[in-house]
């Protein structure tokens, strides 16, 4: 029917490139995620709040809404999981984060960008509102390479932030690279892989990655934490200034009304559950320990608050 025509994603047939978008998020084809995907109302695209970090300050940035039905949790059955919740389906959102300090202007995660254009890739618009160009990034630390935190680095098969440096963990970009990887994977999610690969290609041509490994420095007060579970390069970066803290967590957890409480249960698309599992136990705990706000992907927005016990879990305190 398409004639193998191409889209705006050069490289990638028009084919590929829909079947990579269906299944942003690696979620394609299973059931309750595009009910409760279409379900979720589509508020007004806006920069949240500034928060104060030390020198630094950090801007939610609202790529759309989301809510994840309680058949993509794992680990209970899903009248218990109700019973936790007490929502079906589970609250969440895509989320991005710019960074301000000084004259620089970091990015952490840029969304679905043309993935799912119609609900989501609406971080363009929030920087307009947070007043800040894509030309004035110069740097983007990406999570993990899923659909809905990097889609939004390609726009018309171009770079969309000509001037920034993508920071990529090598595990990370070495995973999507792998032919046994790809092999390995679901047939509803190997068209993302195509469609990651062409953005790396993309910023591989004009020379834009940067490649760290977990405890690297990737800017001043910035340090990259492994968070391997959800992805094999999963990754948060830990923002301190001033004796502040911010932690960029990424997919440390999808739906914080079921996982707060019982951070064992996982998610669909851990690639690693007992992984994702094992680190989110291991980081709530001393997250919570210490007091550290937490900057969460798929937090309802504005997506930042604090990791709290309770009883024999957790909760999310809102930083106001």
């Amino acid at each position: 029917m398409w004639n193998r025509s191409f889209d705006s994603v050069k490289g990638i047939s028009r084919r590929t490139f829909l079947a990579a978008a269906a299944s942003t998020a690696v979620l394609t084809g299973i059931p309750g995620f595009v009910d409760a995907f279409a379900s979720t109302q589509m508020p007004q695209p806006t920069a949240g709040k500034a928060v104060p970090v030390g020198d630094f300050s950090v801007v939610p940035l609202f790529d759309g809404p989301q809510s994840f039905d309680l058949n993509l949790f794992y680990g209970a059955d899903e009248q218990t999981m109700l019973k936790i919740a007490g929502v079906q389906p589970i609250p969440s959102a895509f989320n991005a984060f710019l960074i301000k300090h000084g004259q620089e202007r970091f990015l952490v995660d840029t969304g679905n960008g043309t993935l799912v254009s119609a609900r989501t890739g609406q971080l363009p618009l929030c920087l307009q509102d947070a007043q800040t160009a894509p030309a004035d990034i110069s740097k983007i630390f990406i999570t993990h390479l899923h659909g809905d935190h990097a889609g939004g680095l390609i726009k018309d098969g171009k770079p969309a932030f000509s001037n920034a440096k993508v920071y990529v963990a090598k595990a990370e970009y070495d995973y999507w690279q792998s032919d046994e990887a790809v092999s390995q994977a679901p047939e509803r999610i190997r068209g993302l892989f195509l469609l990651i690969q062409n953005v790396l290609r993309i910023l591989e041509q004009d020379k834009l990655i940067v490649f760290f490994t977990p405890g690297d420095l990737v800017a001043p007060d910035i340090i990259s934490v492994d968070l391997a579970g959800h992805t094999p390069g999963h990754t948060g970066f830990m923002l301190t200034s001033k004796g502040k803290k911010l932690f960029f967590v990424g997919d440390l957890l999808h739906g914080a009304a079921l996982q707060m409480p019982r951070p064992d249960i996982t998610f669909v698309a851990d690639t690693s559950q007992p992984k994702a599992k094992e680190i989110r136990l291991r980081m709530f705990k001393w997250l919570a320990e210490d007091k550290i706000p937490i900057a969460g992907a798929h937090l309802p927005f504005p997506g930042i608050g604090l990791v709290q016990s309770e009883g024999d879990g957790y909760k999310l305190k809102e930083c106001t």
